[in-house]
């Protein structure tokens, strides 16, 4: 193989199209041509691999010997025999000489560039090696930047990694349960709640969220989560991901997963990344309810109204994370489900005007209340209204 193209010109299309080196990376093959080195001695073959560093030593089989040639020079330059599948190079024959006086000088060159290199990192700070490849490049012409690491600067410079985009994993619906809580507020909801806790599936990331006035509440929601799975869908509870926090380390909730074998997977500490789904929703929601309080002004206390309504919006809105279906479609798609309350989407804190019925009101008075939109009702086909006066 050479690197040099124009040696063995012209070229031909070669059937191989890549090599692979020795550090185990692969490189392209550009093309192919025979050559004649000496009498005696006719290359079928030359790769021509442009991102080789050395004008590459050919090879030829001669009664199980292998002979090192140099392409430019096409003087031989070494010997090697074959014991078993490996070619052993002689280093102590006169003709053997030649290379290894190669191979030292090489060495040498080398390592002497790679000693200039580590103390043109010391001089500049520490500067990063492909900041140093592209200042010194002749420096770098044998060398990778690969093949440097400082442990200085692994200690002064450390910093997380990226944390790639996890697909859905799950191969069916309740697999894997996302868990978090959210709170405290310091404003409470009209029923004292200061917290949230939400459970998504994994499988179609439907989103049941559930106020909680004491984050102690956690450990009974989820056993009604759980028990409501199991009634409504048949199914079961494989895995329940969630942080770290106190509410899910209690006692009773471990002594009750480990009665249904339910695995528990927490993340690492000070890592909210590795249970992104759930923070992603709860980033969502937070969002969708923010807006709502905002457009209609309404105060900050009606916030679980608004949230159980964004709640309810978003398992009934298309998602990319499952090909653009709704959340509650990819649940009824994939298993039995119960029929739940569809209801046409309101404004979030829009006038709605209540009818009343015969028995409620007389012919002298109003047929309707006015009244202000605040959410969708969780077990009625209905919606739920304000009435400022009562």
């Amino acid at each position: 193989m050479t690197f040099d193209s124009r040696q063995v010109s012209p070229l031909r299309p070669s059937s191989q199209k890549i090599i692979s080196t020795a550090n185990g990376n692969t490189t392209p093959v550009i093309g192919e041509r025979s050559l004649t080195l000496t009498d005696t001695l006719n290359l079928d073959s030359i790769l021509v691999v442009p991102s080789l560093n050395y004008n590459l030593l050919s090879i030829s089989q001669i009664t199980a010997a292998l002979s090192c040639i140099d392409i430019q020079t096409r003087q031989t330059i070494g010997y090697g025999i074959k014991r078993g599948k490996l070619y052993y190079l002689d280093l102590q024959s006169k003709d053997s000489n030649k290379l290894r006086q190669a191979l030292m000088a090489d060495g040498s060159e080398g390592e002497k560039k790679k000693s200039e290199i580590w103390l043109w990192h010391r001089r500049l700070g520490h500067a990063s090696f492909s900041y140093l490849k592209k200042l010194f490049p002749s420096l770098f012409a044998k060398s990778d930047i690969f093949g440097f690491c400082c442990d200085i600067c692994e200690l002064a410079k450390s910093h997380r990694a990226s944390f790639p985009l996890i697909l859905n994993k799950s191969l069916f619906p309740f697999m894997v349960i996302h868990s978090d809580v959210w709170g405290s507020s310091k404003v409470p909801t009209l029923s004292g709640s200061r917290w949230f806790v939400t459970f998504i599936d994994d499988y179609t990331r439907m989103t049941w969220l559930c106020l909680m006035k004491s984050k102690d509440e956690v450990n009974l929601l989820f056993q009604k989560f759980h028990k409501m799975i199991e009634t409504q869908y048949n199914a079961k509870v494989r895995v329940l991901r969630s942080d770290n926090g106190g509410e899910y380390q209690s006692s009773d909730l471990q002594k009750y997963l480990e009665g249904h074998d339910i695995i528990h997977q927490t993340t690492c500490s000070n890592t909210p990344q590795q249970n992104g789904v759930t923070e992603r929703k709860k980033q969502h929601l937070l969002k969708v309810v923010l807006v709502s309080l905002i457009a209609v002004k309404i105060p900050i206390s009606y916030w679980g109204e608004a949230i159980t309504s964004a709640a309810y919006l978003i398992n009934q809105v298309p998602s990319n994370s499952i090909n653009f279906q709704t959340p509650f479609q990819a649940l009824t798609n994939a298993i039995v489900a119960p029929t739940v309350p569809n209801l046409p989407p309101r404004v979030f804190g829009c006038v709605a005007f209540v009818h009343l019925h015969k028995y409620q009101r007389t012919k002298l008075t109003s047929h309707a209340l006015q009244c202000v939109f605040v959410g969708y009702a969780l077990h009625k086909k209905g919606y739920q209204c304000y009435h400022p006066p009562t």
